[in-house]
């Protein structure tokens, strides 16, 4: 079973670190380390597809 929440927070997130990384706030290995502790923490179903 999805879990929705988790689903819509991993969504919010990416998009957060990726809009960071995109204005120099995260650099590549920042932005790569973040995004694997982001699949961690919420375990997207779609990332395990």
């Amino acid at each position: 079973m999805i879990d929705v929440r988790n689903e819509i927070q991993y969504i919010i997130v990416s998009r957060l670190l990726s809009g960071m990384a995109r204005e120099g706030f995260l650099t590549a290995d920042e932005l790569a380390t973040a995004q694997r502790l982001a699949v961690d923490q919420y375990r997207p179903a779609a990332v395990w597809k």
